[in-house]
């Protein structure tokens, strides 16, 4: 997606980035920037935008982005309706030649090589936990000195031998060198996100959608179409299912309420699209996620 262009700026005397984020919710707006993110939840629950990908954020969340990948992690409304709620994150940002121009060349650094190169479509990490990830990125920021090298690579080399699932379609990957990221449109993606996140629990016309963006309706679809790699109502769907998957992992309501919850018209038409993107259908997939 089209996105502000973020300048990272790392502290005089260290190589990069390696800190803890405590925040009533996560604050950062469509953004990219040259460096790689490495970014694991504490706490907080979302819906997190990655190039073409939306998909739920939980505690425990794992995500290796590299560089340019457009990105935000947009906290549930409860955050920004309450002053006892904390979103809380280890947060990791470093170049691709912090260790040197050609230190990943390095015939020893193959895995770690190749795990960067996976990255530049984004990555995720679904054992983190298990791979004791969190503990060594808690370490890593408390360290100084060559330890605090020795621990990046340590995660960075974990990283390797954790399962990973790729976020982004080949398609968006292929094109994102050629994307152009201008300050230009970034508060019309905002005003578009935020309205359907408030609103595709109900029915949403795209022309309610160009009007809030000032542009035709088929200025509008093409503008999307071209920005997301995606049509808007493809995008729609999409955000439904994920908060569908939600529903269906975290309530006991029945399958029925859960679809017109999420913004679908019928039964049919959700039990059709759940299974188009997730390749199950609602009951296995509750099924699966509670055993």
């Amino acid at each position: 997606m089209k996105a502000q262009y973020q300048k990272i700026i790392v502290n005089e005397g260290l190589s990069f980035i390696a800190k803890e984020l405590d925040l009533p919710h996560f604050d950062s707006e469509f953004h990219f920037h040259p460096e790689y993110e490495l970014k694991y939840v504490i706490s907080s629950k979302g819906k997190r935008f990655v190039g073409d990908n939306v998909e739920n954020f939980y505690e425990g969340d794992l995500v290796l982005l590299g560089p340019n990948i457009p990105h935000y992690w947009k906290n549930d409304p409860v955050y920004y309706e309450s002053d006892n709620l904390r979103a809380s994150a280890f947060l990791v940002m470093f170049s691709e030649d912090f260790l040197g121009k050609d230190f990943f060349l390095l015939p020893e650094m193959a895995p770690i090589r190749d795990l960067l190169n996976k990255a530049k479509g984004g990555l995720c990490f679904p054992e983190a936990d298990i791979a004791g990830i969190p503990i060594k990125l808690k370490h890593l920021i408390s360290c100084d000195g060559p330890l605090r090298i020795l621990t990046m690579l340590d995660i960075l080399f974990d990283l390797t031998k954790t399962e990973i699932c790729p976020l982004l379609t080949e398609k968006f990957v292929a094109e994102l060198p050629l994307l152009i990221y201008t300050d230009h449109s970034i508060g019309r993606l905002k005003k578009v996100h935020e309205f359907v996140i408030a609103n595709f629990h109900n029915k949403i016309q795209i022309q309610d959608v160009a009007g809030i963006t000032s542009m035709t309706t088929h200025a509008f679809c093409k503008y999307f179409k071209k920005s997301t790699k995606k049509t808007f109502m493809t995008f729609l769907t999409e955000l439904r299912v994920c908060h569908a998957k939600k529903l269906l992992i975290e309530s006991r309501q029945a399958i029925f309420d859960i679809c017109f919850a999420s913004g679908f018209d019928n039964l049919s038409n959700f039990n059709r699209k759940f299974k188009t993107i997730t390749k199950m259908t609602p009951k296995e997939f509750r099924s699966y996620y509670m055993n």
